[in-house]
């Protein structure tokens, strides 16, 4: 009891410099409170917002990992030769239906249940017209100026000079280097052949938030067997095809081989891509049986000719599987799930990948907050790490000022241990008095201060996004220039988090009154080192 009524009287006695202490731990505080406020924001938007959320994802082939491989395998990185060695490697370990259903299979960790929610995939080939065009704009514009490329052409053999006397002399350009013929590969087709196996697949063609939206008939039923469609209704328009005509297509490879397919709805994309990246406008959707049945008819059809190279004409579909997940707890697992058993299957951990449109979306909308946290954390661990030091600063000249205080108390037969309490308690006091101050002040003033910061950051990110859409739609820019998201490419507009409305919780309190005690021990424990080294004789005895 003497210990606390003494502190209490030596508080008031140094009222100045307790004040100027109490100061400098409010201004640590209120700053710390902000700090911490910040990152509790930002965690508690990030489970919020995904707490139940239904997450789609995609189990694919690393493309980085096939590369690194293609070059161990041919010991070269020309592109030119890695690329037959990389096609060979995507085909031999594509996912394929078997595949993915034993990914559905996939139970969650001490349990019986599927982490799987839900699946569904489609199949797309590639394929031509017979009785349609590809809708393309500019293709009178390329037939109109072919007088020009010719002439662009002919002008190039030359090239025009300027000799020493300053006439212009045009002179033949010498013939480019012979190069060998490229390999021959499959033909593109002007059109992507989608069939999805449910209803479910295709929600994207039934979504109006999505930009799209079935305008005329009708979708088809789950997997159907029957050969229909939904075609674009820039399409439709370009070649006066409406519900109920049908549309015949051709393998890009065997013009003899073609598919009839009825019109059964249009659709309208405003968005000018589909979720597999490919034109809209170009895109012609069916069922996946439908695609599977034109690629078996495909090779039975290309196997019964004489031809030499009949493997280059069979249509093959491109397999695209979406899983579906009730939290993203399941979605991590599954991540991990996907290598363990890549390994039990004889392949490579890293040989495939999940990624999840969804929450790379979700997480981009982030960014700004979890950027502003990372700034405001680093800027709270400086702050602590000067306050820390000035609060030291200040201890140590306050006990060399009270040195014959110390000397009196210690011959009064007062033990060192009780000292130090007594100076610890002083500083201790003071310091959860100002903490308590700060966390006031601070929770009154995070949310300002956070949104005013948040709406700098958020304009940052998006002039930073742009300037990367920009340097990627640059002609000759490399490939895979930029770095590869962890949970893959984002997927439709990124809504970013502009403003937060939030307290400071129990947590942030505990937090802070644990930085008060902290800082007080710091302080407090260089002033106990001080005393226990002052002998109270020599200090009397010396006394000026």
């Amino acid at each position: 009891m003497f210990i606390f009524k003494y502190a209490l009287k030596s508080i008031s006695r140094s009222i100045g410099r307790n004040i100027l202490i109490g100061i400098i731990v409010l201004i640590i505080a209120t700053a710390a409170c902000i700090a911490m406020s910040i990152r509790q924001a930002a965690q508690t938007a990030a489970s919020n917002s995904l707490k139940g959320m239904n997450i789609s994802a995609q189990v694919n082939i690393d493309r980085g990992y096939i590369y690194q491989k293609a070059k161990e395998n041919k010991g070269t990185e020309e592109m030119s030769a890695l690329m037959p060695e990389m096609m060979s490697l995507m085909k031999e370990n594509a996912i394929d239906l078997e595949d993915m259903e034993s990914y559905a299979a996939i139970k969650k960790a001490d349990s019986d249940e599927a982490l799987v929610k839900d699946y569904y995939y489609n199949a797309s080939l590639s394929i031509n017209g017979d009785s349609i065009k590809k809708y393309d704009l500019t293709a009178s514009d390329d037939d109109s100026s072919s007088d020009s490329k010719q002439k662009t052409t002919e002008e190039s053999k030359t090239n025009t000079v300027v000799d020493p006397q300053g006439n212009v002399v045009e002179t033949p350009t010498p013939p480019a280097p012979e190069q060998q013929e490229p390999q021959q590969m499959e033909k593109a087709g002007d059109f992507s052949l989608v069939g999805y196996s449910a209803y479910k697949a295709m929600e994207d063609f039934a979504d109006e938030e999505n930009g799209c939206s079935v305008t005329k008939g009708e979708m088809f039923k789950d997997n159907t067997s029957d050969y229909v469609c939904l075609i674009e209704d820039n399409l439709a328009t370009f070649n006066d095809v409406g519900v109920g005509d049908s549309i015949t297509l051709v393998n890009p490879n065997n013009e003899e081989e073609t598919y009839k397919l009825e019109v059964v709805g249009i659709y309208k994309n405003s968005s000018g891509s589909t979720s597999e990246g490919s034109d809209a406008a170009n895109t012609i959707i069916t069922s996946y049986a439908v695609v599977k049945d034109i690629e078996s008819q495909s090779e039975k059809t290309n196997a019964d000719s004489s031809s030499d190279d009949e493997d280059s004409k069979v249509l093959v579909s491109q397999f695209d599987g979406t899983f579906v997940f009730g939290s993203v707890d399941d979605y991590n697992q599954f991540k991990e799930e996907v290598k363990n058993k890549a390994v039990s299957d004889g392949y490579d951990g890293d040989m495939y990948i999940v990624t999840s449109g969804d929450v790379a979306t979700f997480k981009a909308g982030l960014k700004p907050l979890e950027n502003l946290k990372s700034f405001a954390m680093t800027f709270l661990y400086l702050t602590l790490a000067i306050g820390a030091i000035v609060l030291v600063v200040i201890s140590v000249i306050s006990i060399r000022d009270r040195k014959y205080e110390i000397g009196v108390l210690a011959a009064m037969g007062i033990k060192k241990f009780k000292l130090s309490m007594m100076f610890m308690l002083e500083i201790l006091m003071v310091t959860l008095v100002a903490i308590m101050a700060g966390i006031i002040i601070g929770s009154a003033a995070s949310v300002p201060v956070t949104n005013n910061l948040l709406s700098a950051q958020v304009e940052q990110q998006e002039e930073k996004t742009d300037s990367q859409q920009q340097q990627q739609q640059q002609p000759g820019m490399p490939a895979g220039n930029m770095e590869r998201p962890e949970d893959g490419e984002v997927t439709g507009q990124v809504t970013y988090v502009e403003e937060v409305q939030f307290s400071v919780n129990i947590f942030v309190v505990l937090e802070m009154l644990a930085i008060g005690i902290g800082l007080s021990v710091v302080s407090g424990f260089t002033s106990i080192l001080f005393i226990l080294r002052y002998d109270p004789k020599q200090i009397l005895a010396n006394r000026d």
